[in-house]
């Protein structure tokens, strides 16, 4: 099962660099210039429920074609090769890896669950309209998204072109890197509405991959560690 699903743990890795490699958008010619939006929500996060023919990824190049579900907080999409499916959590940011052999988890999200899962709850979004085009038989308004904290080496810069006709769902995403290395996303066939939840079952245990990063627990505010006593001290 590990060297079935190798591949899968290696994208899930791959997400996380891409992310940490995310740059200041360089801008394209005959964009608009952005102006500054209010809005501070993902703009994703306004579809919790669809599923949709996905083309392409975040990885500079990609042209491949699946098929990606979201349930709430629970996004899925078929492994490589067809052989298996992966459910990343939005939420914990976690994979999990099913094939007829078994399942694996994984600490990183799968790369076909971004741009969904390219946010993270500490994030901060700043927003701003960019004109308006035609994708795929669909009027857009384009807008720029960027996500930033702390946690980031840089930024992650976002263009999603937003589909009138599906109440803003973006039907291409594009992730702004330098030196043209921009991942494109297309969906097609988009519904909106619930999903079958039998697709998001997943085995309660699974086998941990190579290098699983179990999170460190916080302590307790206020919870100091007690001092060491002075060299020569005597104890009572």
């Amino acid at each position: 099962m590990v060297r079935l699903l190798a591949t899968i743990l290696i994208t899930c890795c791959l997400t996380s660099q891409l992310s940490a490699q995310a740059s200041k958008d360089e801008g394209s010619a005959g964009q608009t210039t952005a102006a500054p939006s209010a809005k501070t929500q993902f703009p994703l996060d306004a579809f919790p429920e669809f599923s949709a023919v996905m083309v392409g990824s975040a990885s500079p190049g990609d042209d491949g074609e699946s098929y990606i579900y979201r349930s709430g907080k629970l996004v899925r999409s078929p492994g490589p090769q067809g052989h298996s499916f992966v459910i990343t959590d939005l939420t914990t940011r976690e994979s999990y890896a099913v094939s007829a052999l078994g399942c694996m988890h994984d600490s990183h999200p799968y790369l076909r669950s971004a741009p969904f899962s390219s946010m993270a709850p500490d994030f901060t979004v700043e927003r701003s309209a960019s004109g308006q085009e035609t994708v795929d038989g669909h009027s857009c308004k384009i807008e720029d998204v960027t996500l930033t904290s702390p946690k980031l080496l840089k930024p992650i810069k976002l263009r999603f072109w937003e589909a009138e006709d599906l109440q803003g769902f973006p039907v291409k995403v594009e992730f702004i890197r330098p030196a043209g290395r921009n991942g494109v996303i297309h969906y097609k066939n988009v519904v909106l509405g619930p999903v079958d939840p039998t697709l998001f079952i997943y085995p309660k245990s699974c086998e941990k991959a190579p290098g699983f990063q179990t999170p460190k627990p916080k302590a307790a505010p206020g919870t100091k560690k007690p001092a060491a006593a002075p060299a020569g001290a005597q104890q009572h």
